[in-house]
């Protein structure tokens, strides 16, 4: 039985990850979940062995916070869900070495590479993976489109457009790359990179809200999965995790990477790309059959709907 930690429990991610568990792994995982937020409040808490609260991750006592969580309660595996956490609870976080605790997070130079929207542009094209260039504010062409983002950001939150020759401004957490030329299609490519198994699952975006997809129609794209491929050549990345496609000049290019799962990674699951389950097996050491990464040919579209969930 092992002992497992999901921070930020009241993102919608931990609601899947929390119902696989519970389905399949219910003999080989006692999990506990922790939030900001009372327990009332999250509805993942229903399914979970503990719950505890914490501090806000930007409070001067939530490392502290967690490794006390972690040390009392004897975790064997932390598993973090947002960008914030990925670099203070990376597999190897010296905390974590400290205490023996397992993160499903990569190694912190993967995170430094890629959950900085400026430094993984530059990783990216300094190794001729294709993706939106950065341009300095004196550089931009009128009449050309740009976007601002935040340096490190989730989805496409704070995001604006801006055009050349407009006036504009960016603070010093911000970035400017240039718009993607293509049809505005955006996929999602779920990602398997364990037990010597590589398996990419492209999606559409038809539709998202609050920055999470809704609608997804599935994709077939070797040019994603072939990118991926080099990708996880260059840096150690995770068990499972997502990334953002758009076109861009001609090309697929990567705008965005999350190296964990996604919201929209319960849709892959529905589909028969079963992401969220292989990464459980992996995590209890347990082999990931073939047929769960095989999606279902049939499946048209995946559709997101709303569920009550009463808490007493």
């Amino acid at each position: 039985m092992q002992n497992v930690l999901i921070l930020s429990a009241g993102v919608t991610t931990t609601w899947h990850l929390a119902q696989v568990a519970r389905r399949y792994f219910g003999g080989d995982i006692r999990l506990h979940l922790c939030d900001i937020n009372p327990r009332e409040l999250v509805a993942a808490a229903t399914m979970a062995d503990c719950y505890h609260r914490v501090p806000f991750l930007t409070d001067p006592g939530y490392e502290d916070a967690i490794c006390r969580i972690l040390q009392e309660h004897h975790m064997d595996v932390i598993v973090p869900l947002i960008d914030q956490d990925l670099f203070t609870w990376a597999c190897d976080a010296p905390r974590l070495m400290e205490l023996g605790v397992r993160s499903t997070a990569p190694r912190r130079g993967t995170v430094k590479l890629l959950s900085d929207k400026q430094a993984m542009a530059r990783f990216l094209t300094d190794h001729d993976l294709p993706t939106p260039p950065l341009v300095p504010p004196e550089a931009v062409e009128p009449g050309r489109a740009y976007v601002i983002k935040k340096k490190v950001g989730c989805g496409s939150h704070d995001m604006r457009v801006a055009t050349g020759g407009e006036e504009f401004s960016l603070s010093g957490d911000e970035i400017l790359q240039e718009k993607c030329d293509g049809d505005g299609v955006e996929i999602t490519a779920e990602i398997f990179n364990a037990q010597g198994k590589l398996r990419v699952y492209c999606r559409e975006r038809v539709m998202t809200k609050a920055g999470v997809c809704t609608k997804m129609v599935p994709r077939h794209e070797p040019e994603i999965e072939t990118y991926i491929a080099r990708l996880v050549q260059l840096l150690p990345c995770p068990t499972a995790f997502c990334a953002q496609f758009m076109r861009h000049r001609g090309q697929w290019n990567m705008i965005d990477c999350n190296l964990r799962m996604g919201a929209g990674t319960a849709l892959a699951s529905a589909a028969g790309f079963q992401l969220t389950r292989a990464f459980w097996a992996d995590l209890c050491d347990r082999p990931v059959p073939d047929k769960w990464l095989q999606p279902d040919p049939a499946v048209k579209a995946v559709l997101r709907v709303y569920q009550e969930v009463v808490i007493r």
